[in-house]
């Protein structure tokens, strides 16, 4: 289905092809802004599967949202076929002429060429994956393979001759100031904690980004003592790895409520410093400015670390990458970070963080 309603029949209507990854559906928001910014005037559109959509219900450039329901290709061949049918139909009566194809997979591609977009930009061969290529007729070639992401995605304007710099003030997203609101009284409330944890991650990163359960338990134990307190956020698939850190800590450590997407969001830009892995809550941190300390486990730090001007601390074990290994197979660069290690660079962050937020500027627009 599509969201906003908005009928889309400019002669410049462009559709951001971004299906899921919440932390990468949160980088993809500044080139939205950027596209925006660039065309005040045209209609954009972005395709996207549900479970990613709500923090894009907050971006002020989408006009329409076009919601792929995973649920149903999965549900038998019919449900399939009927859920594509309506998907591309839907896409095509939208009229765009310009699809940006951010995601850079088989799906993706497959998305791209259906829309009747006449104009199909995306990754050049070597820097996608999965045939890509095959589906997008401008290509865009990446300088270097390895920079941010944010610049990755900002990088795919290039061939529509726009200003693609990454701007802090303006990251695409404005949270509701109800929703601000509401996460600063809860900040207020729970006595102003220094520390935003995430100790989780995705399922198909668990084998090379999560640092042990019993290092995060001594790592929190150790900041309590310190007088450092701290608050744990979760998903539904960290819910029983938090709450058991959180009682094995004991006194210091409190485990942050269910929150949905946008909450989290809010609740997170109030800490003076945050930690955890490669994951959306990292992004939805350093992308308000809060200074981060994170796991980037064997992938090059600055490709997933906070752009300038936020401070990023990556916590990995340097001597033990291995060129001749996949990331799946090097577990040990993010589990041989010693306690030690984490707890020092939790220090320095939070030296940063506290001088920011003393004289801080709100990156975040809220609205």
């Amino acid at each position: 289905m599509s969201t906003f309603g908005k009928d889309i029949d400019s002669a410049e209507a462009y559709l951001v092809v971004r299906l899921g990854a919440i932390g990468d559906v949160l980088r993809v928001c500044p080139a939205l802004a950027a596209l925006r910014k660039a065309r005040p005037d045209a209609k954009i559109g972005w395709a996207v599967e549900g479970w990613a959509a709500p923090l894009l219900k907050h971006c002020p450039a989408i006009d329409r949202l076009h919601l792929l329901d995973r649920g149903a290709l999965s549900a038998g061949w019919g449900a399939a076929i009927r859920e594509i049918r309506r998907f591309v139909q839907e896409l095509r009566e939208a009229h765009y002429t310009v699809a940006l194809d951010f995601h850079g997979r088989f799906k993706s591609g497959w998305v791209t060429r259906l829309s009747g977009a006449t104009t199909r930009i995306g990754y050049a061969q070597g820097q996608s994956t999965e045939f890509n290529p095959l589906f997008t007729n401008r290509q865009v070639r990446l300088s270097d393979p390895k920079e941010n992401r944010v610049l990755r995605f900002l990088n795919l304007l290039k061939p529509l001759e726009m200003d693609a710099r990454f701007d802090l003030n303006d990251i695409g997203i404005v949270l509701p100031e109800a929703e601000m609101a509401a996460a600063r009284q809860g900040y207020a409330e729970m006595g102003q904690p220094e520390l935003a944890v995430f100790a989780g991650c995705s399922t198909h990163q668990s084998t090379y980004h999560r640092w042990p359960m019993e290092k995060w338990i001594a790592l929190l134990q150790q900041t309590g003592k310190a007088g450092i307190s701290s608050v744990l956020f979760w998903g539904p698939d960290e819910a029983e790895l938090s709450q058991k850190i959180v009682k094995a800590v004991g006194a210091g450590c409190a485990l942050a409520p269910r929150t949905a997407l946008v909450e989290m969001m809010a609740r997170i830009g109030c800490f003076p410093a945050f930690i955890g892995g490669n994951t959306a809550a990292m992004h939805m941190a350093w992308m308000q400015g809060v200074p981060t300390v994170f796991f980037p486990g064997p992938a090059d730090p600055k490709t997933d670390g906070p752009l300038d001007p936020v401070p990023g601390f990556p916590l990995r074990a340097e001597h033990l990458l291995r060129a001749d290994r996949s990331k799946r197979h090097q577990a040990e660069v993010t589990s041989a970070v010693s306690v030690e290690e984490a707890f020092a660079a939790v220090q320095a962050c939070l030296n940063v963080g506290v001088s920011r937020k003393n004289n801080l500027t709100l990156y975040l627009r809220s609205g």
